[in-house]
């Protein structure tokens, strides 16, 4: 049987095309990559993914006409709620394959609204945005250290971060002001209101 490229599901409340990512198509390409020596870790869709996609769809005036930056998105469908309900996102991956694909996927989507960021996130020149969003970033000694970086040099803006409960991510927790919006299936995600406290 011959599997299709794209799928027709719900991402939060609304209804997108989504990529097949186990399609032979994009497994080449990934695998490619792989073998071309991109350190990185390719996953299926993130289960604490689909929960944040959940939470954001109740909350949509969190990111209504934002301009957003998403850390390490790979092919995430959290990219597509925040394309169509913001005002320009940026999709930031290690990994050109992953953001090659993303981009597909969201002008799949009739999405345009987008600009692509290749590289480690802390060493990059970021645009000024009101929203940062970042799904299962912190889960070992080198990406605590990723984030701690950015967290010392980003702007005074907001951070969506949905995490599960490895270590340091609890450490990482009790560094920073936050909030927990929702706690399911053991993702944790967390609101961190930098706009209007200090670092």
């Amino acid at each position: 049987m011959k599997k299709n490229l794209w799928k027709e599901e719900l991402v939060g409340k609304d209804s997108y095309q989504l990529m097949n990512l186990s399609h032979p198509e994009v497994d080449r390409r990934v695998i490619a990559e792989m073998e071309a020596g991109v350190d990185v870790y390719y996953d299926r869709r993130w289960g604490a993914t689909a929960i944040l996609t959940d939470w954001m769809g109740e909350n949509l005036d969190l990111i209504r006409h934002k301009r957003i930056l998403i850390l390490g998105a790979g092919i995430g469908a959290e990219t597509l709620i925040l394309g169509r309900y913001g005002k320009h996102v940026w999709i930031n991956d290690l990994a050109p394959v992953a953001l090659e694909l993303c981009g597909e996927q969201m002008e799949k989507n009739d999405l345009k609204n987008f600009t692509t960021l290749i590289g480690c996130y802390e060493d990059l020149d970021l645009p000024e945005v009101d929203l940062v969003v970042a799904s299962f970033l912190i889960y070992n000694k080198e990406t605590y250290q990723a984030m701690r970086s950015f967290m010392k040099q980003q702007q005074k803006c907001d951070l969506i971060l949905v995490n599960e409960r490895l270590d340091p991510f609890p450490k990482f927790l009790s560094e920073e002001t936050h909030e927990i919006v929702f706690e399911k299936d053991g993702a944790v995600g967390v609101l961190l209101q930098r706009s209007t406290a200090l670092a």
